[in-house]
C-alpha cells in the first residue's frame, strides 16, 4: 500500500458502476452529535489529496459544514477487506460557483431531476427544487488517512499524514 494506489483506486471507483469505493459515507457533524450518510464519489484530485462529492443544497448536511467544515470519510472494500479512514475539511461551492456550473452541465438528465424535487428530508409533495439551483458540489481535503487490511495472515494497518507524507505502519 502507498499513497498514490489509495488515489489510484479512489480516481477508478469514480467510473466504475458498482464499485464498492463508489459510495463512502460521510461524516458531518452536527452541533455535538456526528451525523453519516453514503454518498457518491464523483471525482478524485490526488495532487490536492480531494474527494469531489454532489449534494443538494437544501440538506442538512450543506448547513452542517457550513457551521463547521470537519469531516470524515470511511470507505470500505469488501473484497480486499481494506477500509480506510479519511480525516479533513470540506469546501463548499454553492449554485453559481465555477465549480457547481461545470459539474452539473456533466449530469446526465436522470441525475438532475433528483435537484428539482421537494428538499432532502421534506414533504414529498413539495416541489421547491429548481435543479441547479439547488446543486452544490463539495470538495473534501483529506489531511490523514487511517488505512486498514484485514487477513486471516496478520492484519495491517497504517497511518498516512498527506501535509507530510509520513506513513507509519502501527499495530492493528
Amino acid at each position: 500500500m502507498t499513497p498514490d494506489h489509495v488515489w489510484s483506486t479512489l480516481s477508478a471507483a469514480c467510473t466504475t458502476p458498482g464499485h464498492p469505493l463508489r459510495t463512502p459515507t460521510l461524516a458531518t457533524i452536527d452541533g455535538s452529535t456526528p451525523s453519516l450518510r453514503m454518498v457518491v464519489l464523483r471525482a478524485v484530485h490526488p495532487e490536492a489529496h480531494a474527494l469531489v462529492f454532489h449534494t443538494d443544497t437544501r440538506s442538512a448536511k450543506w448547513t452542517q459544514l457550513q457551521d463547521n467544515p470537519a469531516a470524515s470519510v470511511l470507505t470500505w472494500d469488501p473484497e480486499n477487506q481494506i477500509q480506510m479512514r479519511f480525516s479533513g475539511q470540506i469546501e463548499r461551492h454553492a449554485p453559481g460557483s465555477a465549480q457547481a456550473q461545470n459539474a452539473w452541465g456533466q449530469l446526465p438528465p436522470h441525475t438532475k431531476a433528483t435537484y428539482a424535487g421537494a428538499a432532502p428530508g421534506g414533504a414529498l409533495e413539495a416541489t421547491s427544487g429548481t435543479g441547479l439551483d439547488a446543486f452544490g458540489v463539495l470538495v473534501f481535503t483529506a489531511q490523514t488517512l487511517d488505512w486498514l487490511h484485514l487477513s486471516r495472515e496478520g492484519n495491517t494497518r497504517a497511518l498516512i499524514d498527506f501535509a507530510t507524507a509520513r506513513v507509519d505502519w502501527v499495530a492493528p
